[in-house]
């Protein structure tokens, strides 16, 4: 049993996340209201589609009267007449030209009659008498002060006075940290054991588990911070960084409810652990000292995990 009396200390705790996949969402770093001086400009793309939908229906128009015409044509032609398949090659191959000329000109008549109403409709934006601009940024953690106004001088020709941004960190952190600007650091407190189940009338037992709070701390990987290098892991690790240490050690693990003794596949070539019996059923041994058994207890209730587990 002295591998049990050694290793059953360390603690493993799994985090959990919500049951089922979540969506896939793309975040914005920065999310902007902006109030500008007079009424919102129209974009260059609205302008576009604007002259494009109206080009496309006055030639799907022309088009449509073209093949009506072309039908009638043909109902009354003589079908029985030996020179009748070289005159309709001549015709259609006449026809198409007509019919590419007629759509042509007609689209660009469509785009230069909405350009001109679009030009009507642009009325000159007047300077605003403000002579600065004012930028509140949104900080949902901060419930004192939720926005941080900021302002500067106006430039010249801007045409907006006042602009709220909502800044979100973590899409601005993973991004950092995709770039390798970056590493995230974490700490697990152990805070023992809490009940999470109450009893309901006597029917429900209280259940009690292991609560493991994290801490995260982003750092910057510069020449300021030696790119986060530890001379103390390099050399006291095998590894060479503990952190990132992916093997699990041989032993046995608890979380708080069953034991688990590590497993290696060697056709696979990966280690893990199964379960090998409760905590209740451990504690019970006889063959386990009460000594070994109090000193177990008291680390896992009070010492940080060795093993954690997220995103599970």
């Amino acid at each position: 049993m002295n591998r049990f009396s050694l290793s059953l200390c360390v603690l493993m705790m799994v985090l959990h996340q919500s049951a089922g996949a979540p969506s896939m969402r793309f975040a914005s770093p920065l999310q902007a209201l902006t109030i500008w001086d007079n009424s919102e400009p129209t974009s260059p793309r609205d302008k576009y589609l604007q002259k494009f939908k109206a080009g496309l229906e006055a030639e799907s128009k022309v088009r449509e009267e073209l093949q009506k015409k072309h039908d009638a044509f043909l109902s009354k032609q003589d079908t029985k007449s030996p020179e009748w398949a070289q005159k309709a090659s001549r015709y259609e191959r006449a026809r198409k030209a007509r019919e590419e000329r007629l759509a042509e000109k007609a689209y660009d008549e469509a785009v230069k009659k909405v350009e001109a109403e679009q030009k009507k409709l642009e009325v000159a934006v007047e300077p605003s008498s403000n002579s600065f601009q004012f930028v509140g940024v949104v900080n949902k953690e901060n419930s004192e002060k939720a926005i941080s106004w900021y302002a500067r001088k106006k430039p010249t020709n801007a045409n907006w006075s006042l602009r709220l941004v909502h800044v979100n960190k973590d899409a601005i952190v993973k991004d950092l940290f995709n770039r390798r600007k970056v590493d995230v650091f974490s700490k697990y407190k152990n805070e023992g054991f809490k009940t999470t189940v109450a009893a309901v009338e006597g029917k429900s037992p209280e259940k009690k588990e292991i609560q493991i709070r994290a801490q995260y701390e982003v750092r910057e990987k510069s020449w300021r911070t030696l790119w986060n290098f530890s001379p103390k892991h390099f050399f006291t690790d095998s590894s060479g960084m503990y952190w990132r240490e992916r093997r699990l050690r041989p032993g046995s693990y608890t979380d708080g409810t069953n034991v688990f003794e590590t497993t290696y596949r060697y056709k696979d070539g990966r280690n893990g652990i199964r379960k090998s019996r409760t905590l209740a059923q451990f504690m019970r041994d006889a063959s386990v000292d009460k000594a070994t058994k109090k000193k177990i207890m008291k680390k896992i209730q009070k010492d940080h995990p060795d093993i954690v587990l997220e995103g599970v």
